[in-house]
């Protein structure tokens, strides 16, 4: 990369609007500095695969810089209510986000292009606790794996307490027209998962101890993700595919550290 990104604690009796500030590595020469407010997800900037956009989440904003200016892409931000987390993809320049449910509004998983801004896809989806972002490493895929719920209760400070969960993967065909969709539902919990760097595949760590399991699907456009294969009662918490593919170690990386 030809930028470094430098997060500076409050401790260290530092300008507010400094707290963060990006280097050029080549010059030596400061390019820009933020402040950082309470809502901050970390990493708060996230850098396109080509150096040319970075972006940070606001209270319901999404803001994409554009270099060399290091100024806001058209001079605006994404007004999004409820955003909780994005992601780059990592060959395009491309944006997934999501979007919380409020009341009777649903959650939003939706994909833009940079800088055109265009929505190219979007996808609603209701009952949503959490939504976590896996892009495939050829950028050939996205992964939303949606945590849902059957009954939510408000506790204390407002806090909403799920009971009931279970687990929907939204498969997104990123190379094929209009972006088709599948989706594959899990009742058990997931622990992992993780692509097969190069190919159609997918694993995940899956089920409750001692019964933990580890499943294999295949990614075909038009039908839900095809089960290739189970293994039963793995002790195992970690994935990890060889880069290219095929091969792949389950570890277990607590205490007993086993491998297989």
């Amino acid at each position: 990369g030809e930028y470094v990104t430098r997060y500076l604690s409050q401790g260290e009796n530092i300008d507010p609007k400094k707290m963060v500030i990006i280097w050029d590595i080549r010059t030596g020469l400061e390019k820009r500095s933020f402040s950082i407010d309470g809502t901050t997800v970390w990493p708060i900037f996230r850098w396109s695969k080509d150096d040319k956009y970075f972006a940070r989440i606001g209270t319901d904003t999404l803001s994409v810089y554009e270099t060399p200016s290091f100024g806001l892409l058209d001079k605006k931000s994404f007004k999004l209510l409820g955003i909780r987390d994005f992601s780059w993809s990592p060959t395009d320049n491309i944006l997934a986000y999501w979007v919380a449910e409020d009341k009777d509004v649903p959650a939003r998983v939706v994909l833009i292009e940079i800088p055109s801004r265009n929505e190219i896809r979007a996808n609603n989806l209701f009952n949503v606790a959490s939504c976590t972002m896996h892009w495939q490493k050829s950028g050939d895929y996205l992964c939303v794996k949606v945590d849902r719920f059957s009954k939510v209760k408000k506790e204390k400070g407002d806090q909403p307490k799920y009971s009931g969960m279970y687990y929907n993967f939204e498969i997104f065909h990123m190379r094929e027209k209009n972006i088709p969709k599948d989706s594959e539902e899990v009742k058990e919990p997931i622990h992992a998962f993780a692509w097969e760097p190069v190919g159609n595949k997918f694993a995940i760590i899956h089920g409750e101890s001692p019964n933990i399991c580890v499943s294999f699907y295949g990614v075909k456009t038009g039908q839900t993700p095809t089960m290739l294969k189970r293994l039963e009662k793995r002790v195992c918490n970690n994935l990890f595919w060889s880069p290219m593919g095929q091969f792949i170690v389950l570890a277990d990386l607590r205490a007993n550290g086993i491998l297989e």
